[in-house]
Protein backbone atom coordinates (compact mmCIF):
# COMPACT_ATOMS: atom_id res chain seq x y z
CA UNK A 1 0.00 0.00 0.00
CA UNK A 2 1.17 3.54 0.68
CA UNK A 3 0.59 6.03 3.44
CA UNK A 4 -1.90 8.84 2.77
CA UNK A 5 -1.69 8.18 -0.94
CA UNK A 6 -5.07 6.99 -2.17
CA UNK A 7 -5.66 8.24 -5.76
CA UNK A 8 -9.29 8.89 -5.01
CA UNK A 9 -10.02 12.50 -5.77
CA UNK A 10 -11.21 12.70 -9.37
CA UNK A 11 -14.75 14.01 -9.03
CA UNK A 12 -16.49 10.76 -9.98
CA UNK A 13 -19.15 9.14 -7.83
CA UNK A 14 -18.57 5.46 -7.11
CA UNK A 15 -20.48 2.71 -5.34
CA UNK A 16 -19.15 1.70 -1.93
CA UNK A 17 -17.97 -1.92 -2.09
CA UNK A 18 -19.38 -4.27 0.52
CA UNK A 19 -17.11 -5.25 3.39
CA UNK A 20 -18.17 -7.64 6.16
CA UNK A 21 -18.73 -5.92 9.48
CA UNK A 22 -16.68 -7.90 11.98
CA UNK A 23 -17.96 -6.54 15.27
CA UNK A 24 -21.35 -4.86 14.83
CA UNK A 25 -19.88 -1.36 14.63
CA UNK A 26 -17.04 -0.87 12.16
CA UNK A 27 -13.82 0.41 13.67
CA UNK A 28 -11.47 2.84 11.93
CA UNK A 29 -9.37 0.16 10.27
CA UNK A 30 -12.49 -1.44 8.81
CA UNK A 31 -13.74 1.94 7.57
CA UNK A 32 -10.40 2.58 5.87
CA UNK A 33 -10.47 -0.91 4.34
CA UNK A 34 -13.94 -0.24 2.94
CA UNK A 35 -12.63 2.88 1.23
CA UNK A 36 -9.61 1.04 -0.15
CA UNK A 37 -11.88 -1.68 -1.49
CA UNK A 38 -13.98 0.91 -3.29
CA UNK A 39 -10.97 2.53 -4.97
CA UNK A 40 -8.74 -0.54 -5.40
CA UNK A 41 -8.59 -0.32 -9.19
CA UNK A 42 -7.49 3.31 -9.14
CA UNK A 43 -4.96 2.51 -6.44
CA UNK A 44 -3.54 -0.29 -8.60
CA UNK A 45 -3.31 1.96 -11.65
CA UNK A 46 -1.45 4.65 -9.74
CA UNK A 47 0.99 2.59 -7.68
CA UNK A 48 1.42 -0.89 -9.19
CA UNK A 49 4.57 0.02 -11.13
CA UNK A 50 6.21 2.15 -8.43
CA UNK A 51 9.85 1.04 -8.10
CA UNK A 52 11.31 3.31 -5.40
CA UNK A 53 10.95 0.65 -2.68
CA UNK A 54 12.43 -2.19 -4.73
CA UNK A 55 15.82 -2.00 -2.99
CA UNK A 56 14.18 -2.68 0.36
CA UNK A 57 12.08 -5.53 -1.07
CA UNK A 58 15.26 -7.02 -2.53
CA UNK A 59 16.95 -6.88 0.88
CA UNK A 60 13.99 -8.70 2.39
CA UNK A 61 14.08 -11.39 -0.31
CA UNK A 62 17.81 -11.92 0.06
CA UNK A 63 17.45 -12.51 3.82
CA UNK A 64 14.96 -15.34 3.34
CA UNK A 65 16.24 -18.93 3.47
CA UNK A 66 16.74 -21.08 0.41
CA UNK A 67 14.26 -23.76 -0.57
CA UNK A 68 10.59 -22.80 -0.52
CA UNK A 69 10.22 -20.25 2.28
CA UNK A 70 6.73 -19.36 3.40
CA UNK A 71 6.09 -15.62 3.28
CA UNK A 72 3.13 -13.51 4.37
CA UNK A 73 2.35 -10.21 2.63
CA UNK A 74 0.21 -8.54 5.32
CA UNK A 75 -2.07 -5.72 4.11
CA UNK A 76 -1.07 -6.70 0.58
CA UNK A 77 -3.12 -4.06 -1.22
CA UNK A 78 -3.32 -4.59 -5.00
CA UNK A 79 -0.42 -7.06 -4.97
CA UNK A 80 2.37 -4.73 -6.04
CA UNK A 81 4.74 -5.97 -3.32
CA UNK A 82 3.80 -9.62 -3.87
CA UNK A 83 4.44 -9.22 -7.58
CA UNK A 84 7.96 -7.98 -6.92
CA UNK A 85 8.69 -10.70 -4.35
CA UNK A 86 7.58 -13.46 -6.72
CA UNK A 87 9.62 -12.01 -9.57
CA UNK A 88 12.70 -11.94 -7.36
CA UNK A 89 12.05 -15.25 -5.59
CA UNK A 90 9.71 -17.46 -7.67
CA UNK A 91 10.37 -20.25 -5.15
CA UNK A 92 8.33 -18.48 -2.46
CA UNK A 93 5.23 -20.01 -0.94
CA UNK A 94 3.50 -16.64 -0.67
CA UNK A 95 0.21 -15.75 0.99
CA UNK A 96 -1.20 -12.23 0.81
CA UNK A 97 -3.94 -10.93 3.09
CA UNK A 98 -5.93 -7.71 3.07
CA UNK A 99 -9.13 -6.55 4.73
CA UNK A 100 -10.36 -4.90 1.50
CA UNK A 101 -12.08 -7.53 -0.68
CA UNK A 102 -11.51 -5.77 -4.00
CA UNK A 103 -7.82 -5.31 -3.17
CA UNK A 104 -7.60 -9.08 -2.78
CA UNK A 105 -9.29 -9.62 -6.14
CA UNK A 106 -6.88 -7.21 -7.83
CA UNK A 107 -3.89 -8.90 -6.17
CA UNK A 108 -5.04 -12.31 -7.43
CA UNK A 109 -5.19 -10.92 -10.95
CA UNK A 110 -1.72 -9.38 -10.63
CA UNK A 111 0.03 -12.39 -9.04
CA UNK A 112 -1.69 -15.65 -10.00
CA UNK A 113 1.23 -17.71 -8.64
CA UNK A 114 0.52 -16.57 -5.05
CA UNK A 115 -2.50 -17.07 -2.77
CA UNK A 116 -4.61 -14.24 -1.38
CA UNK A 117 -7.26 -14.10 1.33
CA UNK A 118 -9.56 -11.46 2.79
CA UNK A 119 -8.21 -11.36 6.33
CA UNK A 120 -7.49 -8.76 9.01
CA UNK A 121 -3.76 -8.37 9.66
CA UNK A 122 -4.63 -7.67 13.31
CA UNK A 123 -5.56 -11.34 13.63
CA UNK A 124 -2.50 -13.16 12.28
CA UNK A 125 -2.82 -15.90 14.89
CA UNK A 126 -6.14 -16.94 13.37
CA UNK A 127 -4.31 -18.02 10.21
CA UNK A 128 -2.75 -20.87 12.27
CA UNK A 129 0.37 -20.73 10.11
CA UNK A 130 4.09 -20.27 10.63
CA UNK A 131 6.17 -18.12 8.30
CA UNK A 132 9.80 -17.62 7.36
CA UNK A 133 9.15 -13.99 6.45
CA UNK A 134 6.44 -11.39 6.95
CA UNK A 135 6.28 -8.15 5.00
CA UNK A 136 3.90 -5.37 5.97
CA UNK A 137 4.46 -2.52 3.52
CA UNK A 138 2.53 0.52 4.75
CA UNK A 139 -0.04 -1.47 6.65
CA UNK A 140 0.92 -0.03 10.05
CA UNK A 141 -0.40 3.48 9.28
CA UNK A 142 -3.93 2.07 9.24
CA UNK A 143 -3.50 0.60 12.73
CA UNK A 144 -3.51 2.47 16.01
CA UNK A 145 -0.29 2.58 18.02
CA UNK A 146 -1.47 -0.23 20.28
CA UNK A 147 -2.56 -2.30 17.29
CA UNK A 148 0.78 -1.74 15.56
CA UNK A 149 2.68 -2.99 18.61
CA UNK A 150 0.33 -5.97 18.89
CA UNK A 151 0.90 -6.77 15.21
CA UNK A 152 4.67 -6.79 15.70
CA UNK A 153 4.34 -9.04 18.75
CA UNK A 154 2.12 -11.51 16.92
CA UNK A 155 4.44 -11.45 13.91
CA UNK A 156 7.29 -12.33 16.25
CA UNK A 157 5.33 -15.29 17.58
CA UNK A 158 4.39 -16.42 14.07
CA UNK A 159 7.95 -16.27 12.74
CA UNK A 160 10.40 -18.98 13.66
CA UNK A 161 14.04 -18.48 14.62
CA UNK A 162 15.74 -16.66 11.75
CA UNK A 163 12.42 -15.27 10.54
CA UNK A 164 12.50 -11.92 8.73
CA UNK A 165 10.08 -9.05 9.34
CA UNK A 166 9.75 -6.04 7.01
CA UNK A 167 7.87 -2.95 8.21
CA UNK A 168 7.27 0.41 6.56
CA UNK A 169 5.32 3.30 8.00
CA UNK A 170 5.29 7.08 8.40
CA UNK A 171 7.22 8.23 11.47
CA UNK A 172 5.75 10.98 13.58
CA UNK A 173 3.67 11.85 16.60
CA UNK A 174 0.41 10.00 17.11
CA UNK A 175 -1.19 13.40 17.79
CA UNK A 176 -0.58 14.21 14.11
CA UNK A 177 -2.67 11.27 12.91
CA UNK A 178 -5.44 12.31 10.56
CA UNK A 179 -8.65 11.34 8.85
CA UNK A 180 -8.93 12.08 5.13
CA UNK A 181 -12.27 12.31 3.38
CA UNK A 182 -12.62 11.56 -0.33
CA UNK A 183 -15.56 12.48 -2.52
CA UNK A 184 -17.40 13.69 0.63
CA UNK A 185 -18.25 10.22 1.95
CA UNK A 186 -15.22 7.91 1.95
CA UNK A 187 -12.84 8.05 4.90
CA UNK A 188 -9.28 6.93 5.50
CA UNK A 189 -7.99 6.94 9.08
CA UNK A 190 -4.20 7.18 8.98
CA UNK A 191 -1.83 7.03 11.95
CA UNK A 192 1.71 8.27 12.40
CA UNK A 193 3.90 6.04 14.60
CA UNK A 194 6.96 7.23 16.51
CA UNK A 195 10.14 5.53 15.34
CA UNK A 196 11.02 4.53 18.92
CA UNK A 197 7.62 2.83 19.26
CA UNK A 198 8.32 0.59 16.25
CA UNK A 199 11.96 -0.04 17.14
CA UNK A 200 11.10 -0.72 20.78
CA UNK A 201 8.45 -3.27 19.83
CA UNK A 202 10.92 -5.02 17.54
CA UNK A 203 13.57 -5.18 20.24
CA UNK A 204 11.06 -6.44 22.80
CA UNK A 205 10.22 -9.33 20.46
CA UNK A 206 13.85 -10.29 19.94
CA UNK A 207 14.37 -8.81 16.49
CA UNK A 208 17.73 -7.40 15.48
CA UNK A 209 17.62 -4.53 12.99
CA UNK A 210 19.46 -5.49 9.81
CA UNK A 211 18.36 -2.71 7.48
CA UNK A 212 16.81 0.70 8.13
CA UNK A 213 16.17 3.67 5.84
CA UNK A 214 14.11 6.84 5.60
CA UNK A 215 12.87 7.89 2.17
CA UNK A 216 10.90 10.83 0.84
CA UNK A 217 7.42 9.86 -0.33
CA UNK A 218 6.90 9.17 -4.05
CA UNK A 219 5.99 12.00 -6.42
CA UNK A 220 2.56 10.40 -6.91
CA UNK A 221 1.70 10.87 -3.22
CA UNK A 222 -1.26 13.09 -2.40
CA UNK A 223 0.77 14.45 0.54
CA UNK A 224 4.54 14.79 0.93
CA UNK A 225 5.78 12.60 3.79
CA UNK A 226 8.83 10.70 5.00
CA UNK A 227 8.77 6.91 4.99
CA UNK A 228 10.47 4.68 7.56
CA UNK A 229 11.49 1.17 6.49
CA UNK A 230 12.94 -1.39 8.92
CA UNK A 231 13.89 -5.01 8.30
CA UNK A 232 14.51 -7.17 11.35
CA UNK A 233 15.45 -10.77 11.95
CA UNK A 234 14.65 -13.07 14.88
Amino acid sequence: MGFLRPPFVDGHAVRLCELPVLSGVMDRTEISARTFSTFADRYRDKFMDLTMYDESYREFCDLLPAGRPRVLDAACGPGNVSRYLMSRRPDLDLLGIDLAPRMVEVAREAVPSARFLVHDCRHLAELHMRFDGIICAFGLPYLSGAEAVAFIRTAGQTLGTGGVLYLSTMPGSSESSVVQVYETEYEIYANYHAENLVVGALQECGFSRLWQRQLASPSTASKSTTDLIIIGKK
